[in-house]
């Protein structure tokens, strides 16, 4: 009887510490995870920090303000909180028909979008160019993350519609990629009455999917990998924020109309999976048109056929000489690059596609297009 209680003391202490190393083991895996997760998302807190802080662009391949001395640029500073600015530019002083606000794209900054701007100048309107926050010269080290440029174009769009110089003018706006989700999710933080159309171009529709595909575009599996330390960043900054999407602004501004352009062979965003494009399968009400640009990139698609052809030389140069990543482009290296692009090649590298302009500015003044 003894040896048999002995043996059931045994087999209870064992058991006691096989638990005990089972519930060490799972507290050790627990942690070894939320070490990890910690450590991945500082790690993506720190890539953001290169991703999205300042650009300095020291060449361009676009055409610049100091390259047309002829136009008047006259800078703004719109202040939205103390020692906070933005920085913002007017064309067009002369024109009546309308005031176009052009909200620019990541990584870049509103003189990147001088060409653009020319455009709708010679189609009448006025034009109002702005660096979001972290670009060009307005406040900031970076620019944030993805729900930044609709918050920076709603205050831009504010102090516009308080100037009484604008006061005649209805406003429409324009944006291209970071900028095409803004013109359409501006509408998530109030209503702009006087705002009468919008055209994005190459725009995404919400912040987060635009992270997992950003990241995919790399290695899907990494991608899925680090979605969530992502979001979890960009929700730190934005909060629910991050649900400001281009469809949601699209309904709630029951009076705009919309012409949603996508590129049609887009290799940064996607018209289906991220695009405002493939939001048609479900909100397609008369006062939106969806349609794709035939044969155009994500970087070309406002520009001439002579441009775009000219544009692929160089980009077949670069990608040769910088790599997948840039990461095989010194200073050096891209100075020589650089260095046979003067003036009058930014002009014509940066000529655009007068027929797409004419169009986008008929949907606004909702005259008749016809097509040359």
């Amino acid at each position: 009887m003894e040896n048999l209680v002995n043996r059931v003391l045994t087999a209870g202490a064992d058991m006691e510490l096989w638990q005990a190393i089972l519930m060490w083991t799972a507290v050790a895996i627990a942690a070894l995870f939320v070490l990890g997760f910690l450590l991945t998302t500082l790690g993506v807190g720190f890539g953001f920090g290169i991703m999205y802080g300042r650009v300095n662009h020291r060449y361009s391949r676009r055409v610049l303000f100091s390259d047309h001395p002829e136009i008047s640029v006259q800078k703004f500073v719109v202040e939205y909180a103390r020692r906070r600015w933005l920085a913002a530019y007017l064309l067009g002083r002369g024109n009546t028909r309308g005031l176009v606000v052009i909200s620019h794209g990541i990584r870049d900054r509103a003189e990147g979008y001088f060409a653009e701007a020319l455009a709708f100048v010679k189609q009448g309107f006025r034009v109002l160019l702005y660096d979001a926050t972290g670009s060009g010269a307005s406040y900031g080290r970076s620019q944030r993350g993805l729900p930044q440029s609709a918050i920076d174009l709603d205050r831009v769009l504010r102090w516009a519609e308080a100037q009484p110089q604008f006061e005649s003018l209805p406003i429409y706006l324009y944006g291209h990629s970071w900028g095409g989700y803004a013109v359409c999710a501006v509408f998530c933080l109030g209503q702009h009455p006087r705002v009468r159309a919008v055209c994005s171009l190459s725009g995404f529709n919400a912040p987060c999917r635009m992270l997992l595909e950003g990241c995919a575009s790399a290695s899907r599996a990494l991608g899925r990998l680090f979605y969530l330390p992502m979001c979890m960043v960009q929700f730190t900054r934005y909060g629910t924020g991050m649900y400001r999407t281009a469809e949601k602004g699209m309904r709630l501004a029951e009076d705009v109309r919309f012409l949603i352009l996508h590129a049609e062979h887009d290799e940064v965003i996607d018209s289906e999976r991220a695009g405002i494009y493939g939001v048609r399968k479900r909100f397609a009400p008369a006062r939106v048109t969806y349609a794709l640009i035939p044969g155009r990139k994500h970087l070309n698609a406002w520009l001439s056929e002579r441009a775009c052809a000219e544009n692929e030389v160089y980009d077949a140069r670069y990608r040769a000489l910088a790599g997948r990543f840039a990461l095989g482009l010194s200073r050096e290296k891209e100075k020589e690059f650089y260095a046979p692009i003067d003036r009058a090649e930014r002009i014509a590298l940066s000529e655009t596609d007068d027929a797409l302009f004419a169009r986008i500015a008929h949907f606004f003044t909702e005259e008749d297009y016809v097509a040359t």
